[in-house]
């Protein structure tokens, strides 16, 4: 009887021990801690947030964490603020993100981030890594929600030493960096996004004078979730030959939004008839969208500089020649 309890106790221990075993580390991974180092860094009165940016992929339900860094650098010790704000895109071109404050955008996701710890200090040289959960509702509908963890720093209000004064001058600079979280929930979601313009940067777009030239290029994102669009930019100069090939690294362009891009051919002498041809992949189906536009690079005041020389040496010549004429006929 005693020998059949001890190996029913056994069998429910070993069971037990199995069961943790399988659940503890999804566990372990969301436990996780803040956690402070210190790096060797020479003072710069700011301070390093890292990532710029987080993309997740998950199912309704499910659980994620991933890690942002804050290093100081600003030469005592410092207090940091967390936060968690909603962020969009926006029809100005020009301001691809917006920060909500305490508004909810559409897709809002703020209130499903959560840092491990939202105050610390920090010295000059320490770096904190803090974990934050990432936690999609059960009931969320598939497509793009938009976030974002900002720090900022904050003074001391708990030193002795500080005046008035100081904390006057403290509060000017305070500086608020944030890390944008991408969150795609699996499924089927709305992509549609076009290119609405391509063309050069400035106010000529026919005649220049000189490189490097900046293309910009307008991506209209009208769907319901983020892409990522990316491809490149062929020249050709007049005889149609392959001057240049510049790559379009991929970025991000939010619903509902505008975004210019612009990119840069780096190359300062030019001369004639270019036409630059535009392949931008949306970021979904393998949809490529096509663009050209023809220009002109007359470096004139090179161009000047070398007509006025050439009439200046053939003036000489000219009075040269006219002179051992007359010289010979005398």
């Amino acid at each position: 009887m005693n020998k059949t309890i001890t190996n029913q106790f056994g069998a429910v221990a070993a069971l037990i021990v199995l069961l943790s075993a399988l659940i503890a580390p999804p566990f372990a991974a969301i436990a996780q801690a803040a956690q402070i180092d210190t790096l060797s860094v020479q003072p710069q009165n700011d301070f390093v947030l890292e990532p710029g940016k987080v993309e997740v992929f998950l199912n309704p339900g499910e659980t994620a964490v991933r890690t942002i860094s804050v290093t100081n650098r600003i030469n005592r010790k410092v207090r940091f603020k967390v936060v968690t704000e909603d962020f969009v895109g926006s029809r100005d071109a020009d301001k691809p993100v917006v920060l909500l404050g305490d508004d909810k955008s559409p897709y809002s996701f703020k209130d499903n981030l959560k840092p491990d710890t939202t105050d610390f200090s920090l010295e000059l040289g320490q770096r904190i890594s803090i974990p934050v959960k990432i936690t999609v509702p059960q009931d969320a509908q598939p497509g793009g929600f938009y976030a974002s963890v900002i720090v900022s720093n904050e003074p001391d209000k708990d030193d002795p030493d500080q005046t008035v004064s100081q904390a006057v001058t403290r509060n000017k600079i305070i500086s608020r960096l944030g890390v944008l979280f991408f969150v795609r929930v699996n499924g089927d979601a709305n992509e549609s996004g076009n290119v609405q313009d391509f063309r050069l940067s400035g106010p000529s777009q026919f005649l220049l004078q000189h490189g490097p030239i900046d293309f910009e290029v307008l991506f209209n994102n009208d769907g319901s979730i983020h892409l990522v669009p990316y491809g490149n930019i062929i020249v050709t100069n007049t005889v149609g030959q392959e001057v240049a090939n510049i790559p379009i690294n991929a970025y991000f362009s939010l619903p509902n939004s505008l975004r210019y891009r612009t990119i840069t051919w780096d190359k300062d002498f030019l001369l004639g008839r270019y036409t630059a041809r535009l392949h931008l992949n949306r970021g979904y189906g393998n949809i490529v969208d096509e663009r050209e536009i023809s220009f002109w690079v007359i470096p004139w005041k090179i161009l000047a500089i070398f007509f006025v020389s050439v009439f200046i040496v053939l003036s000489i010549i000219y009075f040269i020649s006219r002179k051992f004429e007359l010289r010979r006929k005398n």
